[in-house]
Formats: structure tokens, C-alpha cells, sequence
């Protein structure tokens, strides 16, 4: 789950920076501007003429001055404030023709500015009446502040050009430089406020008025937009979303503006303010693409399909639009069709389209599986789309294009798409790409950072050094702390991941999903009641909106509370085993046991919260009773067999028998098993077994010697052909109930898609175990003989019973599971095919008093069976609560095998049926 949500957190900064790349460069442009007026310092003769034709200016001797200033032109052209004090000292002397010349001259040479605007309009507006009382009263002071801006006194050129407006409102050019110097003093609020004077006091210039009031709503936008993404960046969209307003009050038209709103709302979980805000956009321009594809988006995450086709099919058939764009419109609508789970309109939108290339191959392949759509949509399982923006002569402009578009191309955007694939290695080296062209750029190092973290050792140990060292610039970076965070938790510190996740937290920039990570760490250092908790506080947030949780997220959020609650638990089962199969019959190691049978298995554990459980780790203290409920009868017909003492055949009469069950067959077991990753799913077992039923301690010894076996059947081995000289005799003993043997053994078990998914009606499953064992059983008991004819028993004398096992046994079954919701959204019916095959190797032997030496037992040594076939398994989970996933669930199988291999073929083959209820 970490590494699915890193990988989202990366595509979502990689989205971000992409959308504020040339917003954001706004603020760079203005310092590069203001930085422009800082010409190189005058030397030398042009800094003499300069400073004489000023000195002559002030003095009144415009001519002198308006010669001077040619001479300092003539050394330095590119002088800005020289050329205007030229023209003003020209404007003076009345030569207003020659002063447009200059004007002219100065464009000429590619200098622009507003005051060099404001003097050329000035000297282009027609003659003021003589009789205008107001324009003589204002002329001198205009005239003064003309100079005065030349001369870089900003302050002073604002109050005249402000008083010359207010007595004589009808000279443009003058309102224009009111603005100017209220801007060259960076007080745009001012400037604003002196353009809307200008224009309520009746300036004919209305036009270029607005367009500067609009210029400087802009440039103030400029703040607020960068702390909203600022805000983004630090997981702040409540604080972006107010930043953005902020902006798009300023900057009302701005296109990128409002996206950047609805972007913010949308992270804010405010889908109905964002939707609200694309549909301003489209009142204030109905032809704007971006926000009509937005909404569409919006609508589709509100579940307004219908809705949400209209916007996506109204921008598809804008005529403007060219093949590409129209192209990224198809497949963000596909997308939208794709979470309503509506597969015919992914083929209608997709056709027009290449079917070869890669993103509409994909979404076909979607559709073509008729995947369910998700319960709720989220940014999770349905990420917006791609914001591209980019500078134009006219502002900046947006466009939108699929999700998956913004992981191709450049090298970082590759790194994330391998992170996300956990491509380590791949995604290390393009980082490493991606720094090499932008090594200044503190994302891409970051990235890096996180990329070698998921790689090998010696990667690693670099990610932990390169996050210190920023660490130790930038302590509070919430960022690098949640990376220092997992990368202990790779190496599984927990303890040090969860003080750097706190410490992230405390820096109140941290994203909410961070107390998903404290959980996890909380749970791996074992506080396991902390780690509920945090888990629990996490579905909260969920439910009240301040954390977005998919379905699967929750889901398994729900399962991790319900696991580390978990401190006991209980099973049933009862297995019903055709032929001749391997199972727990006598001392309950799998032993063959003749007809077909029913057993069954009662098993509770208790899990020591303190002691090396963990949310990876599972270690268990068990007791289990087990026992034969039906024991099916066995059919032998009329055959031959080996006579112990000729060697020569013998015919026995057939006959049916029936097994033993119930009670006597009953074993009693205590045990541990732990299991030391989760990940691996590899379990160590030891157990001590107790005979309780009489039928398991119980029985006849049959030695594997012939010699013997013809010496008990009454006859002379040394004469095999000689007649009967006594009674045949069996060899009988009994143990106690405490008496039992040690249990040793190891499992392996591999399972995908056994669990319970929401995102899908069905979902390939494989699952299978590996096992291998070792019983030992030394058993003190009495021994006695009893003769076959008269039932007369000998006198009971102690002896020993040693068996020692060795089994090992393998199946796995692959098929696809499909939740029947027509029934319940918790029943599974998984239908599959099995392959199975068991071995076992015993050797029997028994010391019997009256006999001179250790006996083996007939029967000894190796076998082995195999079979494959069909079968189904239904499956249903109960037992859930709002904080806990289903703790328990029932399952029933039924399986038809065949025998594929082996010696004991009939042990593979016949139906095999069982019934577990797990709690």
C-alpha cells in the first residue's frame, strides 16, 4: 500500500509542477523586469553630458539641455531616461514635432515603456482650448512630473500626475502616468485605485485604463497564485483553494486561475464548489475547452453521468480543435465512461482513434473485460486530468489531456511511471537523468532520493545519507521526513520511521494519509493498541471527508484493524476424503486409511499481543482435537496372497469390514507456530499429540518379518510344508491416554486474489501450500498375545511402540473467483482446477516382550500419490463491523481427481469434499 501511494503522491506533485510552471514563472518575470530599469552606471564623457544637460533641465535651459541630452544619447543609445529627457526638454521648447521624432527614434532603437507611451500620446492629443482654464493650471504641474518620473522620483512624479488628473481630467496620457509612477513605487493596489479615479472622473482613454487595471489585477494575482501551489505542494488544498479564490477574484479572467480552483477544490473534496466554479469559467467564456472538459470530470466524480457525457460530447465537436486535442478529449471521456462502467461508449468514443496505439489499446482492453466500476470514485482510482499549460502572446493558456499523458516524455516523468511499476532500477536511473538536467531543481532531487531509497542496500544507504544532509537544511520539510519515514521502514526500523512520521506531522504540512503510516508504524514497533487506534482515526477522517479513501484502501485499512485486534480465534472443519486418501487417521499424520471417511479438526489459538506478533509477523499458541466422524467400509474380494512360510501363494476368502470412528478415533494436540513474515507467508509449526481415543492407542502388531509371521500363524518355520503344530496367535498392545508423539513441520502457501475485491465482478485466483513434516512417537505400552482359536490371552508385559513419519505434501488450485452480488456481496464462488500430490515414508517397530529382538512392522517404507482436477469453492465472509473488516468466513469445496502418478493410485483419485468455518 506504501509504495501504491508514494507513487500517487509523486504523480500528483509531477501535476502539479507541470500546471505551475508558467504561472509560477510570473513572479521571476516581474523581478526580472523591475530589474530591467537597472541600467549599467554612466562613465566617463556620458556621464558628463548626462549630468549637464539634467543640471540644465532643472535650470530651465531647455535647449542646452535637449543638446547635452543628444550628446549622452549618442554615447549611450540604450538609455531609456535619456532619451526622455530629450523629448521633454524638446516638449518644452514647444518643438513637439521634433519631440515625436525622438519618440520615434527611441522605438526605433527597441526601447518600450508606459512613460515613453504616455509622452508619445501626449504629444499626439490635439491642442487643449487656450480658454481651458483647467488644462493651463495642470499643464505646469504635468509637465514637472513628466520630469520628475524621468529622473526616477517616483514619489514626486505620483503626487503631480495625480493633482495635474484631478484639475484636468481629460488628459489621458496623464492618468496613464499617475499609474506608472504608483507602479515604479510597487504599490499596484494604488495604481488600481488611481486608474479607477481616472476613469470616474471621465477619462477618455477608457480603453487603455482598463487594460492597465487588468495588467495590475494580474500582477497582484501573481501571490496568492504561487502560495496556492505552494499550498498544493505542502498537501494544503483547504489553504490552496482559499489562495486561488484570491486570485481569480484579481484575475477573473485568467483561465489558468480558475483550474487552478477547481484543482484545489477538487483535492479539498469540494466537488460541487469546483463544479460550480468550471461553470462560472463557461459563463465568461463558452468556448473555454479546459473547463468545459473539467466540469465534465467534476460531474463524472459526483456520479452525474449523464451530465458528464454532454460536456465531454459538446467538446469533442468544438470545430476548433485540432486532431490531437481533440484526440486527449476522446480519452479523458473514455476514462469517465470507463469509472460509470459504461463499455459501449468507450468503443464509440475510441473509434475514430488508432486502435494500435498504446493508451487507446488499454482503455479498450478495459472495457473489453467488463471490469465493474468502482463503488466511489476517487483520485485514486480515477485521477483527473492532465492540466498542460504553456505562455502565449495572449496569457497563459491550458489544455487538458488524459492522466496517463502526464507519466511520458521527460526523464522524471518516466522515473515516477517506473516507481510506480516498482521498476526500482529504471526509475533510479532516470532520476539520475533527470537531476543531470536540472540539477538545481529541488524536486528532481528529491526524486532521486526517493527512487534510490526503493532500491538495492548500498542504494539505499545513499537515499538515508542525501535525506539527512537536506534534513539538516530544512528540518521541518514534512516531505523529507515522511521519505526518511519509509526508507526506516524498508529496513524495518519502525521505531525511527514513526518519530520522523510525528515529526511530520508536527510540522502541520504533512497529508492526511500520514496517520496511515504512523498506523502501520505504530503497529510494526508493537503498540498495537496505538496502531488501532491511528487506523481507526484514519476511516473516520475517511467518512468526514478529510481523507480520501478508495474502496480497496478502506477495505484493507479495515482488514489491517481487524488483524491486530484480533487476540484468538476458532475453526471447524470436517473433510470428507474418497478412495483411499492420505489424512489424519491414527496419531493423525496422513496415513492411508482404506473406504471412504469423514474427518474432522476443532482448532482455537490465542495470539500473545507483547510477544513477536506484529503486523508482518504471526506467531500462535494452539490447541486442536481431531477424529474420524465416519470411517467408510472396505471390500475385499477373494484373492491370493504370500504364504510367510512357503513363499508360495494362498487364496483368503473375501469379505467387507467396517473402521472404527467416532470417540476412539480422537487426538488431542497443543502447539506453536510462528510465522516470520507475512509477505512469505512461511510457517514453522511444533506441536505435542496426545491419544486420547481408545483406537488410536490401540492396536495389533503384524512384523515385517516372514519367519515371524509364520511362527505366529502355529506353525515350524524351520519345516514351512510341515501341519499346524499350535494356534495362530496376534500380537496386541495398548498405551495410555497421556502417552503421544512431537509433531514437527514447515508450510509455505502462496495466494492471489483470495480475498475479497470491490473493483471487480471476478478476478483470477490462485492459491496452493507446500508442506513437509516429521512425527515421532515413542510409545510405552503392554503387550500381550491372544490366540486366534480359543481368545485365550497371554500375560500383559511392558514393551515400546516406536513410529517415526516423514510426509510431505503439495496442492494448488487456479481458477477465477466471481462475487455473486445477486446473493451477497460477501459470498465468493471460486471454480478451479487442482493439482495434488503427497509422500510419506514410515518406519514402524516395536519392542515385544517375549521376543529377542526389535521388530519391524509389515508395511514400512515409501510411497507417494498424484492427481489433478475440477472443482469449486464457495466462500462467504461475516462477521464486520464499521471499523473491521469480516474477522470470519465459511468454506465449502467439492473436487473430482483423477490419479496422474504414483504407487497408491487409488489415493489420488475419487471425490474429495470439505466444509471449514473459521472464526
Amino acid at each position: 500500500m506504501t509504495a501504491a501511494r508514494l507513487s500517487r503522491a509523486a504523480m500528483a506533485a509531477l501535476m502539479v509542477s507541470c500546471a505551475c510552471a508558467s504561472v509560477c514563472a510570473a513572479a521571476p518575470a516581474a523581478s526580472a523586469e523591475k530589474a530591467g530599469r537597472k541600467e549599467a552606471p554612466l562613465t566617463g564623457k556620458a556621464w558628463r553630458h548626462a549630468n549637464q544637460a539634467y543640471a540644465s533641465f532643472k535650470a530651465g535651459r531647455y535647449a542646452q539641455a535637449e543638446q547635452q541630452a543628444r550628446s549622452a544619447i549618442a554615447l549611450r543609445p540604450d538609455l531609456l531616461r535619456l532619451r526622455m529627457l530629450q523629448i521633454y526638454s524638446l516638449q518644452k521648447l514647444g518643438k513637439n514635432a521634433q519631440a515625436l521624432e525622438a519618440v520615434a527614434a527611441a522605438e526605433a532603437a527597441g526601447l518600450q515603456s508606459d512613460e515613453l507611451r504616455a509622452a508619445k500620446a501626449n504629444l499626439q492629443a490635439p491642442s487643449a482650448s487656450p480658454a481651458s482654464e483647467a488644462y493651463r493650471q495642470a499643464f505646469p504641474l504635468a509637465t514637472e512630473a513628466f520630469a520628475d518620473y524621468n529622473a526616477q522620483k517616483y514619489e514626486s512624479s505620483a503626487r503631480l500626475a495625480e493633482q495635474a488628473v484631478r484639475i484636468d481630467p481629460s488628459q489621458g496620457a496623464w492618468a496613464l502616468l499617475w499609474i506608472s509612477a504608483l507602479e515604479a513605487q510597487d504599490q499596484p493596489k494604488a495604481a488600481i485605485e488611481a486608474a479607477d479615479t481616472a476613469l470616474a472622473l471621465g477619462a477618455p482613454n477608457t480603453n487603455d485604463l482598463i487594460a492597465r487595471k487588468q495588467s495590475l489585477l494580474r500582477s497582484l494575482s501573481t501571490e496568492p497564485t504561487i502560495a496556492a501551489y505552494k499550498a498544493l505542494s505542502e498537501n494544503d488544498p483547504g489553504g490552496a483553494a482559499t489562495q486561488a479564490r484570491e486570485a481569480v477574484r484579481l484575475s477573473p479572467d485568467a483561465q489558468s486561475l480558475r483550474l487552478l480552483l477547481m484543482t484545489a477544490l477538487l483535492y479539498s473534496n469540494q466537488l460541487p464548489a469546483a463544479e460550480e466554479t468550471a461553470s462560472e469559467a463557461l459563463k465568461r467564456d463558452d468556448e473555454d475547452t479546459s473547463s468545459l472538459v473539467f466540469r465534465g470530470y467534476l460531474r463524472q466524480r459526483q456520479n452525474k453521468t449523464e451530465l458528464a457525457n454532454q460536456d465531454f460530447d459538446e467538446a469533442i465537436a468544438q470545430d476548433w480543435l485540432d486532431d490531437d486535442q481533440r484526440a486527449s478529449i476522446r480519452l479523458i471521456a473514455a476514462d469517465a465512461a470507463l469509472a460509470a462502467g459504461d463499455h459501449e461508449r468507450v468503443k464509440a468514443l475510441l473509434a475514430p482513434l488508432d486502435a494500435d496505439d498504446k493508451p487507446v489499446a488499454d482503455r479498450l482492453a478495459l472495457a473489453g473485460q467488463h471490469a465493474r466500476p468502482p463503488r466511489k470514485l476517487t483520485t485514486g482510482n480515477y485521477p483527473p486530468p492532465f492540466q498542460d499549460c504553456h505562455d502565449t502572446p495572449y496569457g497563459t493558456a491550458c489544455e487538458m489531456k488524459p492522466a496517463d499523458e502526464s507519466m511520458t516524455g521527460s526523464a522524471s516523468a518516466k522515473a515516477y511511471a517506473a516507481y510506480g511499476r516498482q521498476d526500482y532500477q529504471e526509475a533510479i536511473a532516470q532520476a539520475r537523468i533527470a537531476v543531470e538536467q536540472a540539477p538545481d531543481n529541488p524536486a528532481m532531487q528529491l526524486l532521486l532520493t526517493i527512487t534510490l531509497a526503493a532500491g538495492n542496500d548500498e542504494q539505499r544507504a545513499l537515499a538515508l545519507t542525501r535525506l539527512d544532509s537536506a534534513l539538516q537544511e530544512h528540518p521541518d520539510d514534512a516531505s523529507l521526513l515522511m521519505q526518511r519515514g519509509y526508507l526506516y521502514q524498508r529496513q524495518r526500523e519502525p521505531e525511527k520511521a514513526l518519530r520522523d512520521f510525528q515529526a511530520a506531522r508536527d510540522t502541520g504540512k504533512a497529508p492526511p494519509s500520514l496517520v496511515l503510516d504512523e498506523g502501520f508504524a505504530l503497529a510494526s514497533a508493537g503498540r498495537k493498541p496505538e496502531a488501532i487506534q491511528a487506523l481507526k482515526q484514519a476511516i473516520d477522517m475517511d467518512d468526514n471527508g478529510e481523507l480520501e479513501l478508495t474502496p480497496e484502501q478502506r477495505y484493507f485499512t479495515r482488514s489491517s484493524v481487524a488483524g491486530l485486534s484480533r487476540g484468538w480465534g476458532a475453526s471447524v472443519s470436517a473433510s470428507y476424503r474418497g478412495a483411499r486418501p492420505a489424512g489424519s487417521g491414527l496419531n493423525g499424520t496422513p496415513i492411508t486409511t482404506a473406504g471412504d471417511s469423514v474427518f474432522s479438526s476443532a482448532d482455537i489459538f490465542w495470539r500473545p499481543q507483547q510477544f513477536l506478533n506484529g503486523p508482518t509477523q504471526v506467531f500462535e499458541v494452539y490447541g486442536r482435537v481431531m477424529n474420524t466422524l465416519r470411517n467408510g467400509s472396505s471390500v475385499s474380494y477373494d484373492q491370493s496372497v504370500i504364504d510367510p512360510c512357503t513363499g508360495l501363494p494362498s487364496p483368503v476368502s473375501g469379505g467387507k469390514f467396517d473402521g472404527v470412528s467416532g470417540f476412539p478415533t480422537t487426538l488431542g494436540s497443543v502447539g506453536v507456530r510462528f510465522t516470520p513474515s507475512t509477505d512469505y507467508a512461511f510457517t514453522l509449526g511444533l506441536e505435542r499429540r496426545f491419544l486420547l481415543g481408545t483406537g488410536t492407542r490401540t492396536g495389533t502388531v503384524t512384523p515385517a518379518s516372514a519367519e515371524l509371521r509364520c511362527k505366529l500363524s502355529g506353525r515350524d518355520p524351520s519345516q514351512p510344508g510341515a501341519p499346524v503344530v499350535g494356534n495362530a496367535q496376534t500380537i496386541n498392545f495398548d498405551g495410555s491416554a497421556s502417552s503421544g508423539g512431537w509433531l514437527a513441520y514447515a508450510t509455505y502457501g502462496f495466494y492471489e486474489g483470495t480475498g475479497l475485491r470491490f473493483d471487480k465482478d471476478s478476478w483470477f485466483t490462485m492459491e496452493g501450500y507446500l508442506q513437509a513434516g516429521y512425527y515421532r512417537e515413542d510409545l510405552s505400552a503392554n503387550f500381550w498375545t491372544t490366540d486366534a482359536s480359543t481368545g485365550e490371552r497371554s500375560p500383559r508385559q511392558r514393551g515400546r511402540y516406536r513410529r517415526d513419519q516423514w510426509f510431505a505434501n503439495a496442492e494448488v488450485r487456479v481458477g477465477r473467483s466471481f462475487r455473486m452480488d445477486s446473493v451477497s456481496d460477501h459470498l465468493l464462488i471460486f471454480p478451479h482446477l487442482v493439482a495434488a500430490v503427497d509422500f510419506q515414508r514410515q518406519n514402524y517397530r516395536a519392542r515385544v516382550p517375549g521376543f529377542a529382538q526389535e521388530m519391524a512392522v509389515l508395511g514400512n517404507g515409501s510411497s507417494w500419490a498424484s492427481g489433478v482436477g475440477a472443482g469449486v469453492s464457495l466462500r462467504y465472509a461475516f462477521r464486520e463491523d464499521h471499523y473491521n473488516a469480516p474477522r470470519s468466513y465459511m468454506d465449502w469445496t467439492i473436487q473430482y481427481r483423477t490419479n496422474v502418478g504414483g504407487g497408491q493410485a487409488d489415493r489420488a483419485k475419487g471425490w474429495f469434499m470439505s466444509l471449514s468455518v473459521w472464526y
